[in-house]
């Protein structure tokens, strides 16, 4: 899923081929870490509404994020949503998720309830993320004055070996970071244009 390491998987592996990608089981997801074990960003954003109206509209289908980022040369777009175990955004469910790209990751929600939402990712095949061992992602909504809600969505990639973390700061830093920024920020102003 990441363009991450390109120079270092050509110096580190240089005998490595193409592969077809293989559809990703629902296995036994990696340990988490504690958050120095990540390479982390952090958006916030300030929506007019309390933290249960805005918790329903980011796990809505036309206000979640994801309807508010655009696929880029770095990042592929979503192409098919397979569920494996319950259906999301209920806490345990996990689910197969299919990239424009025709690559697979694998995602289950870690908890879902009025203060935040965490997922994983895992089950990489795109061979640009074979540094990564997993994604851990959080929401949190924070109830501040005037009845709105502060919301903190912090994305922390680990590494799967220490030398990739410059790599993976950089992709953050140019990519992701923005795409984050860019998904946050479209579903604050759409909740806000119809909460006014």
């Amino acid at each position: 899923m990441l363009r991450i390491a390109l120079a270092l998987s050509a110096f580190a592996f240089p005998t490595f081929a193409e592969t077809e990608s293989t559809v990703p089981e629902a296995d036994t997801p990696p340990a988490l870490r504690a958050d120095k074990g990540y390479v982390m960003n952090v958006e916030t954003a300030i929506f007019d509404g309390t933290p249960a109206e805005v918790r329903a509209a980011l796990q809505s289908e036309d206000g979640s994020v994801l309807a508010f980022v655009a696929p880029t040369d770095a990042i592929p777009g979503i192409a098919e949503l397979t569920p494996l175990v319950d259906m999301f955004p209920t806490e345990g469910a996990v689910r197969r998720v299919r990239l424009t790209n025709d690559e697979y990751v694998v995602e289950r929600v870690i908890r879902n309830d009025a203060e935040g939402f965490e997922y994983q990712i895992w089950n990489f095949t795109s061979s640009e993320a074979r540094f990564i061992d997993h994604i851990h992602g959080r929401f949190a909504y924070e109830a501040i004055d005037g009845g709105k809600t502060e919301v903190t969505w912090t994305y922390a990639i680990a590494p799967r070996v220490f030398f990739a973390r410059p790599c993976i700061r950089s992709f953050i830093e140019n990519d992701f970071e923005p795409f984050m920024e860019s998904g946050l920020t479209g579903a604050m102003q759409h909740f806000n244009a119809r909460a006014n």
